[in-house]
């Protein structure tokens, strides 16, 4: 009798579950479900159920909508890494969307969040660069253009950076001359690195014993770098 227990309790289970029907949700339903943990800042259970959307209504007129905010989701996490793909796919499937001028904004700054230290390779800056660029050109009057430029202008001054770095290997290498086009490089294209330039530049003639172009360069110097600047003018007087 023991052993009939279980064989009876799962037979009375079928009994009593076999008129139940698996709740069925519309494409609009499955949409608003993720969405809602998306507005709750709830990101891997609105990743979750997006994946899950997209398996159930891949023809949904909500699924230009799932993705920007599937991607979005991870940009929100700072996931760049699995975002970028996810906002190129919009873009390449979705040009028509509503979502298609964020998707691009966002693409540029995944690629501007993923990018190196100055002192690595900038591909991936260029990369950012070259989108932001784009997407200024694509969408002159959006209201995300301000915020695009300043992108652009932070990639702009990335690489810069990069420049100023590279003329200081220079420098250590024994390289000056080199050295030089580097940093005259960063005195026309930056305004950010261009103090730190003009007193690179102004040891590098002091070495060579030509006070009045140290003395020119010094002087131009300003920000963060002007006291030592104003010390190395001292000497030369």
């Amino acid at each position: 009798m023991k052993k009939l227990i279980p064989l009876i309790i799962c037979f009375a289970f079928i009994l009593c579950t076999r008129d139940i029907i698996p709740t069925i949700l519309s494409a609009d339903e499955e949409y608003q479900r993720a969405y809602g943990y998306f507005e709750k800042k709830d990101y891997n259970r609105s990743i979750e159920l997006f994946k899950y959307f997209f398996n159930r209504h891949p023809g949904s007129e909500w699924v230009d909508d799932a993705q920007f905010y599937y991607a979005e989701s991870f940009y929100m996490m700072k996931v760049y890494e699995e975002a970028l793909p996810e906002f190129q796919f919009l873009i390449v499937n979705f040009p028509n969307s509503e979502y298609t001028e964020m998707a691009y904004l966002r693409k540029a700054q995944c690629l501007g969040n993923l990018s190196p230290i100055a002192q690595r390779d900038q591909t991936m800056t260029k990369e950012a660069l070259e989108i932001y660029e784009e997407f200024i050109v694509r969408y002159p009057y959006s209201i995300y253009l301000e915020e695009a430029i300043e992108g652009r202008n932070r990639m702009y001054e990335k690489l810069n950076q990069k420049l100023l770095e590279t003329a200081k290997i220079y420098i250590k290498m024994g390289k000056e001359e080199s050295a030089k086009i580097y940093l005259n490089g960063v005195i026309y294209k930056s305004d950010k690195w261009a103090d730190k330039a003009y007193l690179l530049l102004g040891d590098i003639f002091r070495r060579e014993g030509n006070d009045s172009l140290a003395y020119f360069y010094y002087s131009k110097v300003g920000g963060e770098y002007e006291d030592e600047a104003k010390e190395r003018l001292e000497e030369i007087q």
